[in-house]
């Protein structure tokens, strides 16, 4: 008998082992989708999510297995695709494609199919879809401006983004809508589209085109391009670079063997320098578009993008010790940063206590490291970046002590709007100096007195002497 109870035991704890082993390599899964809509406009726009293939997944969310979800069955077998496996790769195959996307959608429609879930688009950027079942899903946007999206739930989070059918342009400068930089800095803009629907024709144009505003330097020695589809970089041959003017033009050769990667990304990078002009302006304002279209003569525009780049100025005031007074003749070194051991900004003096940052394209003859402070006190320096700066004055004016510690400047930019207003703080300092007093003196009048008095007792007695001995002399002779 306690052999037989001992062997029950085994063999309970044999299946609590395999139970645990199987619950290990499949496991029940619940998750979210994120639904991101981007820079895409989806007031009122309707997303239903539907639910086309089950799926058992393992527990570190890798791999799954996958069964036809009953109100998807006869979808796959009207395609005659009636197995798991036949259904699992016929998605594979085609669910990249128009064709594929439009037979689900026609089919939810014709089979009035009830959606897990529905959203409606507001202005927010984000939408989640919670407590769905491992599986296979599709969310259908209304209307006709966007594709379907396909993803599988197999983790506890899931991200999908919008797509348009057309290709738009997403442009960023430095990963952002706008930014802030220094007058010779190099700019790296970012322009995102994707690979339009190329279903029925043999052949295929696609070009990035981007209008660089006056304040930018742009060359094609220096543009040091970037262009990706997908998941892959292409090379130098794969497409065309143009630069005329302030306008480049990349254009991707040979496009129409992109055709099966319908609605991937394509992202284009590369640079330009912000110049002199930049001061002027106050704001570059840069506005990229992509063309496409199987008749190079008659291309579709997409809808264009912009950023927006800026620079700032700095205001120097330079005061007596009480502030009652403006000093002149002071000179600084500015140092872009907290470290003072490399060189200082170099500039141009543009008269009258401004300057400007030098660019590479400034006569070397015409560039000053030296800021010196004007009649009235005040140095504007142009041209500069937001950050940490430290200024050093390296020259007090006459009859003031120089000052022995830097002073460090921040600048800081914001906007609420993408770059079109901005506020600045932080790029108006006022730097103080002491008068120098003099050293205590030695040599005043009382020793000045006691010298003449001292030389004249000198001179009365050597007088005195002399006519002593005049009179001696006198009367030796009578």
């Amino acid at each position: 008998m306690k052999d037989m109870l001992k062997k029950l035991g085994t063999l309970a704890l044999t299946f609590v082992v395999m139970f645990s082993m199987v619950t290990n390599v499949f496991a029940a899964t619940q998750g979210t989708i994120t639904l991101h809509t981007g820079k895409h406009n989806v007031n009122g726009v309707e997303f239903k999510v539907y639910k086309m293939m089950n799926a058992t997944v393992t527990a570190d969310g890798e791999s799954a297995a996958y069964t036809i979800a009953d109100n998807f069955r006869k979808f796959f077998t009207q395609n005659s695709y009636a197995t798991d496996e036949q259904a699992y790769n016929y998605i594979k195959k085609n669910v990249k494609t128009a064709v594929f996307q439009n037979k689900v959608k026609e089919y939810v429609k014709t089979e009035n199919l009830v959606a897990v879930e529905t959203l409606i688009g507001t202005d927010a950027k984000t939408y989640t879809i919670e407590n769905l079942d491992a599986g296979y899903y599709v969310i259908i946007p209304s209307g006709e401006n966007y594709t379907p999206m396909f993803t599988t739930v197999a983790k506890a989070t899931q991200d999908v983004y919008l797509k348009g059918k057309t290709p738009d342009v997403d442009k960023t400068v430095d990963g952002d809508k706008w930014n802030s930089a220094q007058v010779g800095d190099p700019i790296r803009f970012k322009v995102e589209s994707m690979v339009p629907n190329m279903t029925g024709f043999d052949k295929y144009t696609f070009k990035l085109t981007d209008t660089m505003s006056s304040g930018l330097t742009v060359t094609k020695e220096t543009l040091n391009e970037k262009v990706t589809i997908g998941n892959k970089q292409l090379t130098d041959t794969e497409y065309t670079v143009t630069v005329k003017g302030q306008e480049i033009t990349i254009e991707i050769n040979d496009f129409i063997k992109y055709k099966d990667q319908a609605n991937e990304a394509i992202v284009f990078e590369y640079d330009a320098v912000l110049n002199e002009n930049a001061v002027t302006a106050g704001k570059e304002t840069n506005t990229a578009n992509v063309e496409y279209g199987n008749d190079p003569d008659h291309l579709t525009q997409g809808t264009p993008d912009k950023v927006i780049v800026r620079t700032h100025n700095l205001t120097i005031t330079k005061k007596n010790g009480d502030g009652t007074e403006t000093l002149a003749g002071a000179e600084f070194n500015l140092y872009r940063g907290t470290d003072t051991n490399g060189d200082p900004i170099e500039f141009v003096d543009l008269r009258n206590g401004e300057y400007r940052v030098a660019t590479d394209a400034d006569n070397q003859l015409t560039k000053t490291s030296t800021l010196v402070s004007p009649t009235n006190g005040k140095i504007t320096v142009k041209g500069l970046d937001d950050g940490k700066y430290t200024l050093v004055e390296t020259k007090a004016p006459d009859g003031y002590n120089k000052l022995t510690t830097p002073t460090t400047i921040t600048i800081e930019a914001s906007s609420d709007n993408n770059g079109t207003d901005v506020t600045v703080t932080g790029n108006d300092v006022t730097v103080n100096n002491n008068k120098g007093s003099l050293l205590p003196e030695t040599g005043g009048m009382g020793t000045v007195l006691f010298t003449v008095v001292g030389v004249g007792g000198i001179l009365a007695v050597l007088y005195s002497f002399m006519k002593s001995n005049k009179k001696n002399k006198l009367n030796e002779n009578k």
